[in-house]
């Protein structure tokens, strides 16, 4: 069977582990490889970006991109995982609020905050899962983390319940955010639904379902897997031929200029589509500008060589 590169997009469904999707992807794909862009607790539903074959090697990349979610938080209860799964921790009153008090303290938490790692967390501590030892009944340091949230708005307030849509950064949990929203609103919260809209710069409409897929040739589960040329939308692209294609592909910098890259202006450390002579995905590059002032193209990420 022949390598397959590039991302499809599952529509995860609640109650199942983001590892055991990819589990089940390789094997209706029939691929090696497959890794989650961005890992979705088994309460939680949406897009879930799988990449397969040597789309792996850009993960790092991917996940850098925002994630957008809808949830729900249930105020006046606190679990000790965060969602609605864990065990009751603390039921608190819920004051009087109205839908502007309300998107008052979620403006608070738009830009850069400092976020602490829930328990209940795959983060490692000591070489072991946080939530291995949260099984044991240990608790342990955290150190705070800087995060972004780029918006956070509220779509709605059913006492005791807040639907709200935010757009995040690389790294934030909804759960420790719905958390926070409880406290900074005078009592608890625990977030209570989550789906994800959009992840990586994938969205619901290329999302497809497990049973769905199940249903499939082969062929036609492969020809769900979106290519990385058509991946990265917004990122400049360079195509590159003959020569140039074999230099940067074993490692070397290639001078470009905005007009090349279809930009007015370049910003250092900006990726960088390559692209063949027939517009196929070959490496990811990066910009930097060279002491004379001029703009370098190196390659970041190889995955074809010449």
């Amino acid at each position: 069977m022949e390598e397959i590169t590039g991302v499809i997009v599952v529509n995860k469904p609640e109650g199942i582990t983001s590892t055991k999707v990819v589990e089940r992807i390789r094997r209706l794909l029939k691929v090696k490889k497959a890794g989650h862009l961005g890992t979705l607790d088994p309460m939680a539903t949406g897009v879930l970006p799988i990449a397969v074959g040597r789309a792996t090697k850009l993960s790092e990349i991917f996940m850098e991109l925002p994630k957008e979610y809808v949830g729900r938080v249930k105020l006046g209860v606190l679990t000790d995982t965060y969602d609605r799964e864990g065990k009751l921790l603390m039921e608190k009153e819920v004051p009087p609020l109205t839908t502007e008090e309300i998107e008052k303290v979620l403006k608070r938490f738009e830009g850069y905050i400092m976020q602490l790692p829930p328990m209940y967390s795959a983060k490692r501590h000591k070489g072991k899962r946080l939530y291995q030892l949260a099984r044991e009944g240990k608790e342990v340091e955290r150190e705070p983390k800087r995060v972004y949230i780029d918006e956070i708005r509220l779509l709605g307030y059913e006492p005791p319940y807040l639907k709200i849509f935010t757009r995040v950064g690389k790294g934030v949990y909804i759960r420790t955010l719905a958390k926070d929203i409880g406290e900074a609103l005078g009592t608890v919260g625990t977030l209570w639904d989550l789906v994800r809209t959009s992840a990586c710069g994938f969205t619901t409409e290329q999302a497809v379902g497990l049973d769905e897929l199940k249903g499939m040739e082969l062929e036609e589960r492969r020809r769900l897997v979106i290519p990385l040329s058509s991946c990265f939308e917004g990122f400049p692209s360079l195509k590159v031929m003959g020569r140039l294609k074999w230099w940067i592909t074993v490692g070397n910098a290639v001078v470009v200029t905005p007009e090349e890259l279809g930009k007015e202006e370049l910003k250092e450390g900006e990726y960088v589509k390559i692209l063949n002579e027939d517009g196929e995905f070959i490496a990811m590059g990066r910009l930097k500008r060279s002491p004379e002032g001029r703009w370098l193209c190196h390659p970041h990420k190889v995955l074809y060589t010449s």
